[in-house]
């Protein structure tokens, strides 16, 4: 390269390094000079202001009913390299917080800088200890001010509901699945967040009437468990979801996993014969059978499977002469198997999953089971009688109130829902519930066909008898399912399911309840005696409250609350 070019790269360098610094003098003395000119085109980058607390939306029950809420509170904490000892301090604190020593140094255990000793002080530990922090006589004791949620209603609708721990994070039910718009991220320039409320289509009073037949269930019974649901017939709405056993939200870490099951929606398990008003639906909506033709019941029922085996269904009792009709009030296992046989697998698969079986609601309801239903190519030779009185099948309590919507809606299966609104907080509506049809099951003459049919299992010799209330007439059907023994793979002859579901008032129902109590231990086990007596007396409670609105007299009155004690001569109950 030769001098001149090299001078002229030099002198180029120099040049833009000159102006390089003019210009980053002007900006210096621009900012120096005009710190506050609005004429200066600058953009400087301030950190926002985040609001400090976020306040966690309440949950109300549909009527304005406080189920969850935040309620401020106050912890006692060590400032542990200001105390003398971890010793010393368990030996003040121990009288003050009704602690023993131990229990405070527990607390303590592995903190080099820091530990909370106690949650939620009473008025008079805060008292106390504020005086003797005053007095300085408890050096490095704070008493700090917290957030936490609160649930007045205990143990009511608790799995469903679920809980936020002290972090106010939801952990499970709806305070989980809906966690983001209860407790939303902390927004700018605002001292405090509050999020969204919810407000459940439970209502607190039905809610009530559930829990209390779920707990004389198992005072009487000693089952198991045992799930509840009601619902609004006309609309899908949850008005009452009971799982037992239960425990007090305000106490959850006590509880046990058995207690925080949510059953209604979670737990599967073998219907049964209420499963008959179902496949007998579906078989006259096929229409293949030839329903008409009566069947004699003698006890048992054989047909020859397509292998040439002989395979035997058997009632509890021999029923006579059966149509349709008598299907439902005697619970006739053969005559239901006889008719299940005429009609096509795959027609009759087809429209059982039509139901919402086999399938979840998306109901933002964690852990939601879809059910067991095998398709037609895995079934037996005995399969498809067997599925028409409920075996065979795994169903949860949700999936069986939700079709029976099928018969209270002319056919047409709702969408559930227990999430009746959603609101700002500028009090306007994020969500609303609506009515929403998810699909056409039936035609409307055989869905009303099988609800009067129903009728008939609560008259006089009927197996839900006691599942009416008087002045209201019934549509009902029970069941006393027997219980796979997993390490058998046989039904257990003393393991049984007893369940019972009711749409009222039949002409025009509004409600829809389901009741099932798995392994009833103490006295009587059936449906008709265990699950039909706690629906007739909800079934009252509601009347007595003035929560129904429609109903004609009847001629048959129940008994009240020796129900399960005085069986009706005529009831023959032969659910399997």
């Amino acid at each position: 390269m030769d001098t001149s070019r090299k001078k002229h790269i030099y002198h180029l360098f120099l040049i833009l390094s000159l102006v390089f610094c003019l210009i980053l003098l002007i900006r210096v003395a621009v900012i120096t000079l005009f710190p506050d000119s609005s004429s200066i085109n600058t953009t400087f980058y301030s950190s926002p202001d985040i609001a400090d607390h976020v306040e966690r939306g309440t949950i109300f029950d549909r009527n304005g009913v406080i189920l969850a809420a935040e309620v401020p509170y106050y912890t006692c904490a060590v400032m542990i390299e200001a105390i003398e000892s971890k010793e010393k301090a368990a030996e003040i604190l121990s009288p003050i917080l009704f602690m023993t020593k131990t229990e405070i140094l527990k607390q303590m255990q592995n903190r080099t800088t820091y530990a909370v000793i106690k949650h939620r002080l009473s008025k008079e530990e805060i008292n106390f200890l504020q005086q003797k922090i005053n007095a300085n006589l408890l050096p490095g004791i704070v008493i700090e001010k917290r957030y936490g949620r609160v649930y007045p209603q205990k143990f009511h609708s608790a799995q469903l509901i679920g809980f936020a721990n002290r972090d106010n994070i939801g952990l499970e039910g709806l305070e989980y699945s809906f966690n983001d718009l209860l407790y939303p991220l902390p927004e700018a320039d605002t001292d405090i967040t509050v999020g969204k409320d919810l407000y459940l289509t439970i209502d607190l009073r039905i809610q009530f009437f559930a829990d209390r037949q779920m707990e004389l269930i198992a005072e009487k019974h000693d089952p198991d468990s045992a799930s509840a649901i009601v619902m609004d017939a006309d609309t899908g709405e949850i008005l009452a979801w009971s799982s037992y056993p239960w425990y007090d939200l305000n106490s959850y870490p006590d509880s046990t996993s058995e207690q925080r099951l949510n059953r209604p929606a979670v737990a599967m398990f073998e219907p049964g014969s209420v499963f008959k008003v179902f496949s007998l639906a579906s078989i006259l909506e096929i229409g293949e059978a030839d329903a008409e033709k009566r069947f004699i019941c003698d006890g048992s029922y054989s047909f020859t499977m397509p292998n040439g085996n002989t395979a035997i269904i058997n009632c509890l009792n021999a029923h006579g002469d059966v149509g349709p009709r008598e299907i439902l009030k005697y619970s006739c296992n053969g005559a239901i198997a006889h008719l299940a046989l005429q009609t096509n697998p795959e027609k009759f698969y087809k429209s059982i999953l039509d139901y919402g079986f086999s399938s979840t609601f998306n109901m933002t309801i964690p852990g939601e089971a879809s059910g067991i239903l095998f398709p037609p190519d895995k079934w037996s030779g005995r399969s498809i009688p067997t599925i028409a009185f409920g075996q065979e099948i795994g169903v949860t309590a949700l999936q069986m109130t939700t079709a029976a919507t099928v018969f209270s809606n002319d056919g047409i299966l709702l969408q559930p829902d227990i999430i009746a609104k959603i609101v700002n907080t500028d009090g306007s509506l994020y969500y609303e519930f609506k009515r929403t049809e998810i699909r056409r099951v039936l035609q409307e003459e055989n869905a009303n066909k099988v609800l009067q049919m129903m009728i008939s299992a609560t008259e006089p010799g009927g197996t839900a008898i006691y599942a009416r209330a008087p002045d209201i007439t019934t549509a009902a059907k029970t069941g006393t399912a027997q219980i796979l023994d997993p390490d058998t793979f046989t039904y257990s002859a003393d393991h049984v399911l007893a369940s019972c579901i009711s749409l009222f008032p039949a002409e025009d129902p509004e409600y829809i309840i389901y009741i099932a109590v798995n392994n009833p231990k103490s006295g009587q086990f059936y449906g008709s005696s265990v699950a039909a007596p706690s629906i007739g007396a909800i079934t009252s409670d509601l009347v007595s409250a003035g929560l129904v609105s429609s109903g004609k007299t009847t001629y048959f009155i129940i008994p009240g609350e020796n129900a399960e004690l005085i069986q009706h001569p005529e009831i023959k109950e032969s659910d399997q």
